[in-house]
């Protein structure tokens, strides 16, 4: 029922993409998400999209685990195309606005299914390192940021699980009414957010027993080395950043 949603989950398989740092692998999604709300040429965009299907070749990850991904934003994508055509956004505009929206879903699901959420987290500390001048807890965000890409999968999973439950009971979801489904989901989402907070409490418990202490220094498990790939992926990202940029300007 919610099989299609593959948001957060890893993918593991032999790549060059996956063997990345995952500090290059966040560096280069944020310059292509300026790249993204910058360029404002039909022809730049679809350039990108070119790159963008490029690089999803080089993951070796299944292109229907990336569908999945983009058929769970459909809802999104749904509503943006519902909110232009209220305002009167023109069908050029509209189609260039939604070519950005899916490019920038396939790109940054790229990382997900790439990296695990533990790596995820890493690099994210060493993004926001600059922070600690602020004396902000960058590995307190860091950790949030990883334990709620883990608990997506596992709240999809619980989800499946109560829906299969109340099918088993005689509950429609497919024939029934607009209030039924309502009925329905709301019978969901009370054991769902109990599920939740309990996985949540089992994870601090099993936390705490393993003696884990957020303002101690932590070591990493794997050796991310920074690589001459990683060196050259970043590089081509701000190269095109730059070029586009100096092109707008133009």
């Amino acid at each position: 029922m919610l099989n299609n949603i593959s948001i957060g989950r890893y993918y593991e398989t032999n790549s060059k993409i996956h063997r990345m740092n995952p500090t290059a692998k966040l560096l280069s999604i944020i310059l292509f998400v300026i790249l993204s709300l910058i360029a404002n040429d039909i022809r730049i965009n679809l350039t990108i999209s070119v790159i963008v299907l490029l690089v999803m070749g080089l993951t070796h990850v299944p292109i229907k685990l990336y569908w999945k991904t983009l058929f769970g934003m459909r809802i999104l994508l749904i509503l943006v195309i519902i909110m232009n055509l209220v305002i009167g956004t023109s069908f050029q505009e509209l189609g260039l606005l939604l070519l950005r929206i899916t490019t920038m879903i396939l790109y940054t699901s790229i990382l997900t299914l790439t990296t695990p959420p533990s790596e995820i987290a890493y690099g994210i500390e060493n993004v926001l390192s600059f922070l600690k001048v602020f004396k902000l807890k960058v590995s307190k965000i860091a950790l949030s940021i990883s334990l709620a890409l883990r608990f997506i999968p596992t709240i999809i999973d619980q989800s499946n699980r109560i829906l299969k439950a109340q099918a088993s009971r005689g509950v429609d979801f497919r024939n029934s009414t607009f209030k039924g489904k309502l009925i329905a989901i709301k019978a969901m989402l009370i054991p769902l957010f109990v599920l939740s907070f309990k996985r949540a409490e089992d994870l601090g418990n099993a936390m705490e027993v393993r003696l884990y202490d957020i303002n101690k220094p932590r070591t990493n498990y794997r050796v991310n080395k920074w690589r001459f790939f990683d060196t050259y992926i970043v590089f081509m990202h701000l190269a095109i950043l730059t070029l586009v940029a100096m092109s707008m300007i133009v």
